[in-house]
């Protein structure tokens, strides 16, 4: 009794990895496809970083003689100044959306979607039309 027990146990346990394991790796592929090149921007500065440390400390130890490091160490702080603006330009782009939605969304709430009149704070129909409000649900 006890072995049917954990024979049916155990054939439970694999029909669910079999079922589950596809669905996982379809949601991994997924958010790694998500990637977007802001995140790249970022990991590349990253890996700059850390290629600029490595030089630095090349350098100290004398592994790389010193024509060498001021090319090097000029190439990578080019490609890191270029990273920084890229990065730059997509965080301002992300804060511009980010203002739009704000400035939409105080705009809706403020006055009438029918008619454009003013609306006064709580208000669940316009005083001008009387069309009916969408109330935003209170936090």
């Amino acid at each position: 009794m006890i072995l049917l027990y954990l024979e049916t146990v155990l054939l439970l346990g694999i029909v669910i990895v079999l079922i589950a394991y596809p669905l996982l790796q379809t949601r991994r592929s997924a958010v790694a496809a998500n990637t977007g090149e802001t995140e790249e921007l970022l990991l590349r500065r990253d890996r700059l970083y850390s290629e600029l440390r490595e030089l630095e400390f090349d350098y100290r130890v004398g592994k790389v003689p010193p024509e060498d490091y001021q090319e090097l160490r000029r190439q990578l702080e080019n490609d890191a100044a270029r990273v920084l603006q890229a990065i730059d330009v997509e965080v301002k782009e992300i804060d511009d959306e980010i203002e739009r939605e704000v400035r939409h969304l105080r705009e809706m709430s403020t006055t009438c979607p029918s008619c454009g009149a003013t609306l006064t704070a709580n208000a669940r129909f316009c005083a001008a039309c009387g069309a009916a409000l969408k109330v935003a649900a209170r936090r």
